[in-house]
Formats: C-alpha cells, structure tokens, sequence
C-alpha cells in the first residue's frame, strides 16, 4: 500500500471522543430503571465509528443528557490508522461519519460539540526493537509503567516474549510507545518500520493543555486551528518524557556506571595486593550488572580515571561496545517530535 509520508510521520489525531452534540432519531431506545432513575439510551457500534444518546431522569426531578460520538478519523477515510489526521482530514472524516450516520437514521449536529478524549501522536520511521532501550530511559519514571509483549517463536529463550509496547501515566492522560508495523501485522497494508508515540488526553486534561496556549476544547476551533495538537504534544513529550530521562542519565545511569567501574578496579588492586588473580574485563563486567546505555560514557570514564591507557582502551571500547549508541538514538527521537 502507497502512504503520502507527509501524512504519516506528523503530529495528528488517532482517536477523537466528542461530547455536546446533539442527536435526533427514530430508531429504538433501550430503557432502563434503577434505584432513584430511570434511563433511555441510543447506542450503535460500528467498526468505524461508536455513538450513545442517554437521557437520564432522577426521581428528583433532574434530567441528565449525556451524548458520545467516538471515531477514528483515519480508518473512515482510508480503512487504517496508519496516517494522522490534520484539521482537513478531520474536517472530512466528520461530514463523511454525519452522512453514514444520517443514512441509518440518526441526525447529529456538532455545532457545539467539544473534545472529550482525543489521541494524538507522531510515527517514526525507526525500528521499535533498536531504539527500546531509549523508549524504556523515556518511560522508567512514568506512574503506572506496563511493557505489553508479544509472544515470539524462536529457540533464544530471552527473545521468547519480545517488548512491543511500553505505556504509562496520570488519570487523565498517558502515553504509549509501540510497534505500529508489528501492531498491524500486515505486510500488504504496512510494510515498513513505524514506531509510534501517543498521547491520550481525557476531556479535562485537553481542556487544561489547550489552554496553555491560549485555545479551547470546542471542536470548531480545532478544526480552523490544528497547530495545538503540536504544542500540546511538544509540551507534553519535553515535561514528561524528556526532561525526567535525560535527569535519569545525568543522575543515575553515569554516575552509577562511574561507580561501579572504580570499585571494580578497586576490587583488583586489592586481590594483587594479596596475591590473588584479578577479575578480567571489566566492560563485560559492567554490561553484565549495569547500563551502559551509551559506549561515549565508558569513553569518558576511563579517560579520566586511565589515562595511562587512555588510547588504547577507547579503541577497545569502540571496537566492542560501539554498538551502544543510545545517545544519538535519544537525539533522533527528540529532534523527530520537536522538529517534526
């Protein structure tokens, strides 16, 4: 399948629940009753697209209209989630879900409609394998961290359940990082590496965002202005993802790795000093027990605590750790969201 890429790797909308929309229609309601209430609800759920009408009166006296339309703007308009919606392609995945709608019988005006969950992320034309270690340094920190595996075949026992997704969050908003190649699972529809980050906000959380920057959360004002679908994720990405893993590694892994090379050689000058045989090599040591996350830390540690070595160590720690090279992984991925 063919993707204009200029669609594909942006900032845009996955998911959008709208609220405030008024819903008129013939077809059955289902009425139920319960201790203090008594509730009539219109509900249809389609692959596309989900809507509810509930009309709900207490034996106060209070009446409670609450009104749902929840749809993918991608898969109405091409059959997949693999682009992200803009203010036009929203715009028309609107009218088109008002037309289908209207054609079983049910009218919606969204005239005052206003967001109540949206979703909205970015792809990366990355492979989720390579960069799990930098998505893992982002999400460590996150409240209510979940990695969701998925099942490999293969005889290596540690690549039997292989990461694809990593989530986590507040209440009222979170953020996934996963395989969308893996996720689609079919080669005719996507077949290249897609690493998507998304973030899930809920009414009072893009009500809150949006403000920030001076908007709100009518439908109408998003459809005339998408700019703060980036600002919002811009913003979210560097407060809750970036700023925490960067402080990780300053505070954290470096210092850690620091640490523990010095008591390894540590440990060796004692064991020569009694006449018994040192422990060898002390890198494999270190990726053993600790994270090494980047091969430029080893660099620095041993030229400052071996410089009589200095040369020759960097060539060994080139030769065999260059492969660690999550650093220029980490800028990739930063450059990628705030530069898209």
């Amino acid at each position: 399948m063919k993707f204009d890429m200029s669609q594909v790797v942006r900032i845009g909308i996955d998911k959008l629940v709208l609220s405030g929309i008024k819903v008129e229609s013939n077809r059955n309601s289902t009425i139920t009753e319960g201790q203090g209430w008594i509730e009539e609800k219109l509900e249809l759920k389609e692959e596309l697209f989900s809507i509810v009408k509930s009309i709900k009166l207490y034996e106060t006296g209070e009446m409670v209209e609450a009104n749902y339309l929840r749809f993918n703007p991608n898969r109405l308009l091409h059959g997949h989630n693999i682009s992200n919606a803009r203010a036009s392609e929203l715009k028309k995945a609107v009218d088109l879900l008002i037309q289908k709608l209207g054609s079983k019988g049910i009218s919606v005006d969204i005239t005052d409609a206003k967001i109540s969950e949206i979703e909205i992320n970015i792809n990366i034309e990355a492979k989720f394998e390579e960069y799990k270690e930098v998505l893992i340094l982002l999400f460590l920190k996150l409240p209510n961290l979940r990695k969701i595996g998925n099942l490999t075949l293969g005889k290596a026992y540690k690549k039997l359940f292989t990461d694809s997704t990593l989530d986590g969050g507040w209440q009222n908003h979170g953020v996934r990082a996963y395989d969308k190649r893996r996720e689609v699972s079919d080669e005719t529809v996507l077949s290249f590496d897609l690493l998507r980050i998304e973030w899930w906000l809920s009414s009072s959380s893009y009500k809150y965002y949006a403000s920030k920057f001076d908007r709100d959360n009518i439908l109408s004002s998003l459809l005339e202005d998408c700019d703060v679908l980036d600002l919002i994720f811009m913003d979210l990405c560097i407060n809750k993802l970036f700023k925490g893993a960067y402080k990780y590694l300053e505070e954290e892994i470096i210092p850690e790795l620091e640490r523990a090379y010095l008591d390894f050689k540590k440990t060796n000058r004692e064991a020569a000093n009694k006449g018994k045989n040192p422990k060898r090599n002390v890198y494999k040591y270190l990726e053993e027990n600790y994270w090494i996350f980047d091969y430029s830390y080893l660099i620095e540690i041993v030229s400052k605590h071996d410089k009589r070595h200095k040369g020759r160590e960097i060539d060994r720690i080139k030769e065999n750790y260059f492969h660690f090279n999550n650093k220029d992984k980490l800028s990739y991925l930063v450059e990628k969201i705030l530069h898209p």
